[in-house]
């Protein structure tokens, strides 16, 4: 199951929960006020896609990574 990352609009708790793809964008409980906390965007999932159809990270290559090209990691 994903993690999913969570912000209280009441208390600006953030945090993680994991939960079913098909329960993602339900509002969660905060674990601080009890109240339904919306869905973050998590910074992490950024992408883009080429006009050819390539999916690649936005910036560039990744930290542990030389390549320019993301596809090169791909097994």
């Amino acid at each position: 199951m994903p993690i999913y990352e969570y912000i209280c609009p009441e208390c600006k708790t953030k945090f993680e929960l994991m939960r079913p793809f098909s329960r993602s964008d339900e509002p969660a409980e905060c674990p601080k006020c009890k109240r339904p906390a919306k869905r973050a965007l998590s910074k992490f999932a950024c992408f883009t896609t080429a006009e050819t159809g390539e999916t690649s990270s936005v910036g560039g290559s990744c930290s542990s990574c030389t390549s320019g090209n993301c596809n090169t990691c791909h097994g």
